[in-house]
Protein backbone atom coordinates (compact mmCIF):
# COMPACT_ATOMS: atom_id res chain seq x y z
CA UNK A 1 0.00 0.00 0.00
CA UNK A 2 1.01 3.44 -0.63
CA UNK A 3 0.65 6.32 1.83
CA UNK A 4 1.30 9.62 1.71
CA UNK A 5 1.89 12.31 4.13
CA UNK A 6 0.89 16.41 3.94
CA UNK A 7 1.76 18.89 6.36
CA UNK A 8 -0.41 21.44 6.06
CA UNK A 9 -0.71 25.22 8.06
CA UNK A 10 -2.46 27.45 4.91
CA UNK A 11 -4.31 24.45 2.98
CA UNK A 12 -3.13 26.47 -0.22
CA UNK A 13 -5.39 26.16 -3.24
CA UNK A 14 -2.58 23.29 -4.75
CA UNK A 15 -3.99 20.99 -1.68
CA UNK A 16 -7.13 20.33 -3.30
CA UNK A 17 -5.56 19.39 -7.20
CA UNK A 18 -3.23 16.91 -5.14
CA UNK A 19 -5.73 15.32 -2.90
CA UNK A 20 -7.41 14.64 -6.14
CA UNK A 21 -5.24 13.10 -7.90
CA UNK A 22 -4.20 10.90 -4.81
CA UNK A 23 -7.62 9.75 -4.37
CA UNK A 24 -7.68 8.61 -8.18
CA UNK A 25 -4.19 6.97 -7.89
CA UNK A 26 -6.05 5.27 -4.40
CA UNK A 27 -3.62 6.24 -1.97
CA UNK A 28 -3.82 6.59 1.55
CA UNK A 29 -3.55 10.24 2.49
CA UNK A 30 -2.37 11.20 6.04
CA UNK A 31 -3.22 15.14 6.25
CA UNK A 32 -1.27 16.55 9.11
CA UNK A 33 -2.52 19.85 10.41
CA UNK A 34 0.34 22.28 11.27
CA UNK A 35 -1.17 23.68 14.12
CA UNK A 36 -1.60 20.38 16.50
CA UNK A 37 2.14 19.71 15.94
CA UNK A 38 3.40 23.72 17.30
CA UNK A 39 4.48 24.07 13.26
CA UNK A 40 7.39 21.46 13.57
CA UNK A 41 7.80 20.18 9.78
CA UNK A 42 9.73 16.95 11.28
CA UNK A 43 7.25 16.56 13.91
CA UNK A 44 4.36 15.58 11.21
CA UNK A 45 6.75 13.89 9.13
CA UNK A 46 7.67 11.67 11.96
CA UNK A 47 3.63 11.15 13.23
CA UNK A 48 2.66 10.60 9.86
CA UNK A 49 4.84 8.26 9.05
CA UNK A 50 3.99 6.38 11.79
CA UNK A 51 0.50 6.46 11.28
CA UNK A 52 1.64 5.14 7.64
CA UNK A 53 3.32 1.84 8.90
CA UNK A 54 0.58 1.18 12.02
CA UNK A 55 -2.17 1.53 8.58
CA UNK A 56 0.02 -1.30 6.72
CA UNK A 57 1.90 1.23 4.24
CA UNK A 58 4.95 -0.11 2.65
CA UNK A 59 5.91 2.82 0.50
CA UNK A 60 5.26 6.15 2.43
CA UNK A 61 5.54 9.59 0.29
CA UNK A 62 6.35 12.71 1.97
CA UNK A 63 4.88 15.58 0.28
CA UNK A 64 4.27 19.25 0.55
CA UNK A 65 1.02 20.79 -0.12
CA UNK A 66 2.01 22.67 -3.06
CA UNK A 67 3.43 20.15 -4.78
CA UNK A 68 1.81 19.75 -8.32
CA UNK A 69 2.34 15.78 -9.62
CA UNK A 70 0.43 13.88 -12.31
CA UNK A 71 -1.73 10.72 -11.96
CA UNK A 72 0.44 7.78 -11.86
CA UNK A 73 3.69 9.90 -9.88
CA UNK A 74 3.47 7.87 -6.68
CA UNK A 75 2.34 4.09 -8.15
CA UNK A 76 6.05 5.37 -10.30
CA UNK A 77 7.85 5.94 -7.07
CA UNK A 78 6.71 3.22 -5.31
CA UNK A 79 7.84 0.56 -8.00
CA UNK A 80 10.45 2.25 -8.72
CA UNK A 81 11.41 1.93 -4.64
CA UNK A 82 10.40 -1.84 -4.67
CA UNK A 83 12.42 -3.01 -7.58
CA UNK A 84 15.52 -1.47 -6.18
CA UNK A 85 16.14 -3.24 -2.86
CA UNK A 86 19.58 -1.17 -2.12
CA UNK A 87 17.12 2.03 -2.31
CA UNK A 88 16.05 3.76 0.83
CA UNK A 89 14.74 6.75 -1.24
CA UNK A 90 13.02 8.25 -4.34
CA UNK A 91 12.25 11.20 -5.68
CA UNK A 92 11.27 13.14 -9.02
CA UNK A 93 13.35 14.67 -11.80
CA UNK A 94 12.53 18.51 -11.01
CA UNK A 95 13.70 18.83 -14.70
CA UNK A 96 11.82 16.39 -16.30
CA UNK A 97 9.15 17.00 -19.00
CA UNK A 98 5.25 17.20 -17.69
CA UNK A 99 4.65 13.30 -18.64
CA UNK A 100 5.04 9.63 -17.35
CA UNK A 101 8.58 8.01 -17.82
CA UNK A 102 8.00 5.10 -20.35
CA UNK A 103 10.51 3.17 -17.83
CA UNK A 104 12.05 3.41 -14.83
CA UNK A 105 15.55 5.00 -14.76
CA UNK A 106 17.12 5.16 -11.09
CA UNK A 107 19.71 7.96 -10.81
CA UNK A 108 21.63 7.33 -7.24
CA UNK A 109 22.28 10.76 -6.07
CA UNK A 110 24.21 12.67 -2.72
CA UNK A 111 22.62 15.92 -0.84
CA UNK A 112 19.49 17.58 -1.09
CA UNK A 113 17.82 19.77 -3.42
CA UNK A 114 20.35 22.92 -2.86
CA UNK A 115 22.66 20.85 -4.23
CA UNK A 116 21.42 18.57 -7.01
CA UNK A 117 19.36 15.98 -4.96
CA UNK A 118 16.94 15.06 -3.24
CA UNK A 119 13.76 16.97 -3.46
CA UNK A 120 12.13 17.87 0.46
CA UNK A 121 8.91 18.86 -1.16
CA UNK A 122 8.62 15.34 -2.88
CA UNK A 123 10.15 11.95 -1.92
CA UNK A 124 9.21 8.54 -0.69
CA UNK A 125 10.53 6.27 1.40
CA UNK A 126 10.61 2.47 2.67
CA UNK A 127 8.05 1.60 5.38
CA UNK A 128 10.67 -0.66 6.55
CA UNK A 129 14.44 -1.06 6.97
CA UNK A 130 17.33 0.67 8.61
CA UNK A 131 16.26 4.12 7.75
CA UNK A 132 16.80 6.47 10.65
CA UNK A 133 13.80 9.29 11.77
CA UNK A 134 13.34 12.80 10.93
CA UNK A 135 15.20 14.47 13.65
CA UNK A 136 12.77 17.14 15.32
CA UNK A 137 15.57 18.97 16.55
CA UNK A 138 16.07 20.66 12.84
CA UNK A 139 13.47 23.21 12.20
CA UNK A 140 13.45 23.88 8.32
CA UNK A 141 15.32 22.37 5.80
CA UNK A 142 18.59 21.20 7.10
CA UNK A 143 16.22 18.66 8.54
CA UNK A 144 16.20 17.09 4.89
CA UNK A 145 19.61 16.74 4.96
CA UNK A 146 20.16 15.08 8.07
CA UNK A 147 17.57 12.45 6.97
CA UNK A 148 19.56 11.98 3.47
CA UNK A 149 22.50 11.72 5.06
CA UNK A 150 21.08 9.53 7.84
CA UNK A 151 19.74 7.39 4.93
CA UNK A 152 22.90 7.03 3.11
CA UNK A 153 24.86 6.25 6.67
CA UNK A 154 22.21 3.52 6.92
CA UNK A 155 23.72 1.52 4.03
CA UNK A 156 20.80 2.75 1.32
CA UNK A 157 20.97 4.67 -1.62
CA UNK A 158 19.06 7.49 -2.63
CA UNK A 159 17.56 7.66 -6.10
CA UNK A 160 16.22 10.28 -8.79
CA UNK A 161 13.77 8.87 -10.35
CA UNK A 162 14.72 10.34 -14.34
CA UNK A 163 11.71 11.91 -16.21
CA UNK A 164 9.68 11.18 -13.64
CA UNK A 165 7.83 15.32 -13.19
CA UNK A 166 7.15 17.40 -10.43
CA UNK A 167 6.12 21.24 -9.84
CA UNK A 168 6.74 23.41 -6.87
CA UNK A 169 7.20 26.88 -6.15
CA UNK A 170 9.84 27.20 -3.29
CA UNK A 171 9.81 28.41 -0.56
CA UNK A 172 5.94 29.54 -0.76
CA UNK A 173 5.17 28.31 2.68
CA UNK A 174 8.08 29.38 4.28
CA UNK A 175 8.22 32.89 3.13
CA UNK A 176 4.65 33.21 4.64
CA UNK A 177 6.81 32.25 7.81
CA UNK A 178 9.97 33.85 7.76
CA UNK A 179 9.47 36.03 11.11
CA UNK A 180 9.49 33.02 12.92
CA UNK A 181 11.69 30.42 10.28
CA UNK A 182 14.52 32.65 9.55
CA UNK A 183 16.24 32.78 12.87
CA UNK A 184 15.74 29.17 13.27
CA UNK A 185 16.98 27.94 9.97
CA UNK A 186 19.81 29.93 11.17
CA UNK A 187 20.32 27.93 14.07
CA UNK A 188 19.65 24.71 11.67
CA UNK A 189 22.56 25.34 9.67
CA UNK A 190 24.91 26.22 12.24
CA UNK A 191 24.38 22.66 13.72
CA UNK A 192 24.27 21.18 10.37
CA UNK A 193 27.57 22.70 9.17
CA UNK A 194 28.92 22.13 12.97
CA UNK A 195 27.76 18.46 12.92
CA UNK A 196 31.11 16.68 11.57
CA UNK A 197 33.56 18.93 13.92
CA UNK A 198 31.13 18.94 17.62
Amino acid sequence: MIAAVIPTRYRPPELAALLAVLAGDRVAVHVMDSDLFAHRIYAMWNAGALVARMAGADSIAILNDDVEILPGTLPVMAEALLSAPGVGVVYPDVNAAWALPPSIDLERTEGTWGAGGMTGFCFMLRADGPLPAFDEGYHWWYGDDAFEAGVRSAGLAVARVRGLPVRHAPNGSASRDWGRLGPLIEQDRARWEGRVTA
